[in-house]
């Protein structure tokens, strides 16, 4: 019954497709190798499928086994394809000494010990005779608060500075030049006081600054509504995971109580969402086509929300997974839930392949295939009548099943197992959705300026009962176990 769940044809892609991905990664073979294993296990399959008919069953596992093979070596392939390195545009193939840059901003500064970080992309270099064009990422890293507290995702500058390769520290046990080069960054320099550093305009048909701007004005109106700056960063994160205000104090208590995945973006965040806008939109089915009107709109909103939110990998699953199912059940072809995520996991490695290794897209995944195909289980070894002890057994038998599956992932990143993280998650989990919902209705009223002081008030007592709750628990001794 269990394994029943996995029967979805996706699988049959996304498996060797995904295997493909790790040996690249693993042994780095060159894409020559990868094409002659590729073209040698489709001829194998062609030929063995070309036995006689009586014979044709004894070839069927070898044709199967070519077949796996000639998908395994095609992600090999197409892995290698979209590595940066192998690129001749890629900066460590060019001169990375004392020039001029163009480089466009990926991510917002974010504080160090000294100072500040800023995540840019190559996009151009000047040199004595011509501008070409380069591809890599960067981080820059400076004291100059102004600028990079002004630098914005999207902005563009010309700057001219030496750039070096990122490389781990002697003896170090974690291998941060590998984790930056699967976020496509592998160099990186020290922004002085006197170094030259030209803006240049902001395009207005810029997407990313489109985006940006809304999101900051999300994020303005919710300090302006929530004065507090503790309150304001957990509110801006909830709704937009955007966590740079948020307190890095609370941060450790929502992770020590295994309650951190309330502040990461994801289904949660997106049904919410979906339902509201389903709800609002209602009175289209009353015009011919508002059932497909009404499907297009609301799946148009969740892509934007998504984008909003900083297309991270959680809230691009939730995405692709309502968008599969939604457009299933628009053309009568229902899709499962364990189909909708292998979709989603095959459509993000197509686009990026280093999400793999990514402990976003490992958990978000995770935690939903745990969900899937546990919850159903668990949900049935008790069945009670009362309806809030029936609601409470749910919602508990879906911790227990999205934490058993991402248990791994958690104690291998994090080295610790928060205990109490069943009764955190039962509280802190429906007051995080009220709280959402709260969020979602004060923004227009902030935006259209009417009257917001009742969900103001309503906004903070949840905020505050949440955080109430999770810091008791977190204070109990013994609640973490670390190693």
């Amino acid at each position: 019954m269990l394994f029943e769940r996995w029967r979805a044809p996706i699988y049959r892609w996304l498996i060797p497709f995904t295997a493909g991905i790790i040996l690249y990664n693993t042994l780095e073979p060159t894409r020559i190798r990868a094409a002659a294993m590729l073209i040698g296990s489709l001829i194998l399959a062609y030929l063995f499928s070309r036995g006689k008919s009586t014979r044709t069953w004894r070839w069927q596992p070898l044709v199967g086994l070519c077949l796996f093979l000639a998908v395994t070596c095609s992600g090999v392939l197409f892995t290698s394809l979209r590595d940066l390195r192998q690129q001749p545009s890629w900066i460590g193939n060019n001169r990375t000494e004392n020039t001029d840059w163009l480089i466009k901003i990926r991510e917002e500064a974010t504080p160090t010990r000294s100072g500040w970080r800023l995540t840019a992309d190559l996009q151009a270099y000047q040199d004595s005779t011509q501008i070409s064009s380069i591809d890599g990422g960067i981080h820059l890293y400076t004291k100059q608060r102004a600028w990079a507290l002004t630098a914005k995702p999207g902005d563009r500058f010309w700057i001219s500075l030496p750039l070096q390769r990122i490389q781990n520290k002697p003896n170090a046990s974690f291998d941060y030049a590998r984790y930056c080069r699967q976020k496509k960054i592998t160099h990186q320099s020290y922004v002085q006081s006197n170094t030259p550093i030209h803006q240049i305009p902001r395009s207005k048909h810029n997407l990313s600054n489109r985006l940006h701007r809304v999101q900051s004005e999300v994020r303005n109106q919710i300090y302006r509504a929530l004065p507090d700056s503790s309150r304001a960063g957990l509110a801006t994160a909830l709704l937009i995971g955007w966590k740079g205000g948020l307190d890095p104090e609370r941060k450790q208590h929502y992770t020590r109580t295994g309650t951190i995945h309330i502040i990461a973006i994801s289904g949660l965040h997106v049904s919410l969402v979906f339902e509201i806008l389903w709800r609002l939109l209602f009175p289209l089915l009353f015009l011919r086509g508002g059932a497909l009107l009404r499907q297009l709109i609301a799946l148009s909103c969740i892509w934007i929300f998504c984008f909003i939110a900083g297309a991270e990998a959680s809230v691009l699953r939730a995405g692709i997974m309502f968008t599969a199912i939604a457009l299933g059940r628009w053309m009568e072809r229902p899709v499962s839930g364990m189909q909708a995520l292998g979709l989603s996991m095959l459509i993000l490695l197509i686009a990026d392949p280093d999400w793999l290794f990514d402990p976003g897209f490992q958990l978000s995944h995770a935690a939903v295939a745990g969900i899937l195909l546990l919850h159903p289980v668990l949900v049935n070894v008790i069945r009670p009548q009362n309806r809030l002890l029936k609601s409470t057994w749910e919602s508990a038998c879906m911790t227990l099943a999205a934490t058993a599956c991402t248990l791994p992932l958690t104690s291998y990143y994090f080295h610790q197992f928060p205990w109490l993280f069943l009764p955190a998650n039962l509280i802190a989990v429906p007051l995080s959705s009220l709280a959402l919902l709260g969020l979602f209705f004060l923004i227009p009223l902030s935006i259209f300026q009417l009257p917001s002081e009742p969900t103001t008030w309503i906004i903070t007592c949840i905020l505050d009962g949440m955080n109430a709750w999770v810091e008791q628990l977190d204070r109990i001794p013994g609640a973490v176990y670390s190693w």
